[in-house]
């Protein structure tokens, strides 16, 4: 068991228990926030401090391995909400302009994807279905299954969604047009970016449950990665402007004027691109069906600070999380488990540079829904993935 405190690290040491874990106080700390920001995190101390938290953060848990993978070494695995399954991209690496759906590119003949599930009498994973070529792994998924897309030779680009359970596909948008980095939404929403063949410029498309259609045009500009919060209705989206700024846009989606009355957006800096853009959101995917985080907030990559921010759009600056950051998810206290360049970190939003050693690797965290409230973290190899069940003692 590893019993933590700021300052206090204790470690008992097993075969199956984390191996390192200590209190690094002399991180770098994150760049000066704005007002609204320190309000925010402000708020949030006060919150801990209600409930006795802030002052003796405390992480009890046991990482034991579940399985090795294989991917193709450039597509990051989903994770099911209740961590019994992991699709992953297999065989060759995407072209990057098929990844990015530009005009021209290539179908990925030697791209497929396996769904291994997980076996409760070994616990680990165990391969279970595979889907044939041309077949990309898209970015969401929810307790159902999740999202696929599959670039023909001829040029259209069609987007399904696979069962878990089954590995059945069922195509969900298959119009003879290009259609690209959809996302699913909390009420089985379904929002992607659309372009003729032969056009570049993708519009921003919103489907409701119900199969009602909302279109924003790209006036001259294209729309990419489209992303749902997993609170409520409202969508995030990134556009790049007919002269190469880049800019996330939060909006609801009930209506046409909702999405106009409700548009904010956030400047990301200037001679942007789709590579700069999909960087932004590699790491963080589109997973519903888990409990909503504490807050309204996007998590992403931002390309001009080249840090891992999370924005309120109630805000008009997101704040950084770690200055070295990858990735994070919450737990259910509302803190972050975050992936640094180096390893695994346990934070405090109100204390956030101040951090606990987890992992000392790389690991993807992936929040699941499982009764024992544990996290299964992923590292990348040579040419396979590394899972680990990281398990909460409380």
């Amino acid at each position: 068991m590893i019993h933590i405190r700021y300052g206090i690290p204790t470690l008992l040491c097993t075969a199956v228990l984390l191996c390192s874990c200590v209190v690094d106080d002399n991180k770098p700390k994150a760049p000066p926030m704005s007002e609204q920001s320190l309000k925010r995190l402000q708020e949030i101390s006060e919150n801990e401090m209600q409930r006795g938290g802030t002052l003796s953060l405390r992480f009890q848990a046991r990482l034991n391995m579940v399985g090795h993978l294989p991917y193709d070494t450039s597509t990051l695995p989903l994770v099911s909400p209740n961590g019994k399954f992991i699709a992953t991209s297999v065989g060759l690496p995407p072209d990057t302009s098929t990844v990015l759906a530009e005009p021209g590119s290539p179908s990925p003949l030697s791209t497929g994807v396996e769904i291994w599930r997980l076996d409760p009498s070994k616990d680990m994973f165990e391969q279970s279905f595979s889907l044939e070529p041309p077949l990309l792994l898209g970015r969401s998924a929810d307790a159902e299954g999740f999202l696929v897309e599959s670039p023909s030779p001829e040029g259209p680009r069609r987007i399904g969604k696979v069962s878990w359970q089954t590995g059945e596909l069922t195509w969900l948008v298959a119009d003879g047009r290009v259609n690209a980095f959809a996302t699913l939404g909390p009420e089985g929403q379904l929002a992607w970016s659309s372009r003729p063949v032969d056009q570049s410029g993708f519009t921003l498309v919103v489907r409701n449950p119900k199969g009602r259609e909302l279109e924003i045009a790209p006036n001259g500009g294209d729309w990419f990665f489209p992303t749902w919060s997993t609170r409520n209705n409202r969508l995030y989206a990134f556009w790049l402007t007919p002269n190469a700024g880049m800019k996330v846009v939060s909006m609801l989606t009930i209506s046409s004027k909702a999405m106009n009355d409700s548009m904010k957006q956030l400047h990301l800096g200037e001679n942007g691109s789709p590579a700069i853009l999909h960087r932004a959101v590699a790491a963080q995917p589109v997973i519903q069906g888990l409990p909503p985080s504490p807050s309204e907030e996007l998590l992403f990559w931002h390309p001009e600070e080249k840090y891992l921010v999370a924005w309120n759009p109630k805000e008009p600056t997101p704040y950084v999380l770690l200055t070295d950051a990858m990735s994070a998810t919450h737990d259910v206290s509302g803190r972050y488990i975050i992936s640094t360049s180096r390893d695994l970190r346990y934070v405090d939003p109100s204390r956030m540079h101040q951090s606990v050693r987890l992992h000392n690797e790389v690991a993807i965290p992936f929040r699941t829904s499982d009764g024992s409230g544990r996290f299964l973290v992923l590292t990348p190899e040579q040419d396979r993935v590394a899972v680990r069940a990281l398990t909460p003692a409380s």
